[in-house]
């Protein structure tokens, strides 16, 4: 088997939409090409991808409890390399990757998943504290985590082949770092706004390195270790322009107007540093689903399975606020996802 392709989901700012871009991509993907594994790693301490998996609101929450008391999450699997095993593996990592839809059977047979846990900011902190023992390599061996479960995954599957997608938290903390370490593509989704471009500045400094300007970059200390320990970082596969008007035909003028800036960060990138990306400048359009998020949130089940009509979305005790899907904004949007599917 070739290797795996594993696409972190990620940009150095929250809002831009990146847990739902990962959960489409994955249940399309998994849809769309049956004889693969399909993979989806939660690092994100929200957990939100790993509800919308097992069930949407209330059941896939009720799921995943049952997943923390069975301790089968990425902040259990941590604790317990901290408590018994620092820097070597368990020895049951493919233990902690789940069949989705024993859960819930709206999900494709053939995708799983590797829960999360809203402990993982504290786990931020056993991370660190591995890096900072006296044996050799340590901090090389503390960013190898999330590394050993995939590595293990795939010797347990190597008879498929598997597709990884990583749900990455906004910050740049040690988990994020792992999150990094255990891809080797980097899907990059943006805003039309001002700091979702920072935060695609910040990727290029802080995770390679690397800036198109004159100052000197102090941020450069994850690169150094990884260089000193001779990890590679993924290649940035694509940036994605998500949640502009599906209503429209063309995004409106000023995200046209984000768009083009965007598109010459990264050209700009691209001429001064082309090794770190996979392809040609790949700056793709994937237009809001508007009300779709929010019900595809509350039931947990493939935008492509997603029926044309009005639905009850939960909120809090007793309100439920009614959502309309529309057949004609699911169909622009699939037609948008298509476009980043056929380049996976």
């Amino acid at each position: 088997m070739n290797e795996s392709k594993r696409y972190a989901i990620w940009n150095n700012k929250g809002g831009v939409g990146k847990t739902t871009l990962t959960y489409l991509l994955a249940t399309e993907y998994a849809i769309e090409n049956k004889s693969e594994n399909v993979v989806v790693i939660d690092m994100c301490p929200q957990v939100n991808i790993s509800e919308m998996l097992l069930g949407g609101n209330g059941k896939g929450e009720t799921n995943l409890d049952s997943l923390y008391n069975s301790d089968i999450n990425i902040a259990s699997y941590i604790k317990s390399r901290y408590d018994r095993s620092r820097f070597s593996k368990l020895g049951s990592e493919s233990g902690y990757f789940i069949k989705v839809v024993k859960y819930n059977d709206a999900m494709p047979e053939n995708i799983y998943l590797l829960p999360g846990h809203n402990d993982l900011d504290l786990c931020g902190g056993l991370i660190n504290y591995l890096a900072s023992a006296p044996e050799k390599k340590a901090w090389g061996h503390s960013r190898k985590i999330l590394i050993d479960l995939i590595t293990s995954y795939e010797e347990a599957n190597k008879n498929k082949q598997n597709k990884f997608f990583i749900d990455c938290n906004p910050s740049f903390a040690s988990y994020t770092e792992l999150a990094i370490l255990g891809s080797n593509r980097l899907i990059i989704p943006c805003t039309a706004d001002a700091a979702s471009i920072r935060g695609l500045r910040n990727i290029f400094k802080v995770v390679y390195g690397k800036s198109t300007d004159d100052e000197d970059n102090p941020f450069t200390q994850f690169f150094s270790s990884c260089e000193n320990v001779g990890f590679d970082l993924p290649r940035i596969h694509s940036v994605i322009q998500n949640k502009s008007r599906s209503h429209e035909k063309a995004p409106s003028s000023a995200f046209r107007a984000n768009m083009d800036e965007l598109i010459e960060v990264v050209n700009e990138y691209h001429k001064e540093y082309p090794s770190i990306f996979l392809s040609e400048k790949e700056v793709l359009n994937v237009k809001d689903g508007n009300t779709i998020a929010a019900v595809l949130n509350h039931l947990g089940i493939p935008l492509s399975k997603l029926a044309a009509k009005k639905y009850n979305i939960y909120r809090g005790t007793t309100k439920f606020d009614e959502k309309h899907v529309d057949e004609k904004q699911k169909n622009v949007l699939l037609k948008d996802l298509s476009k980043v599917l056929s380049i996976l």
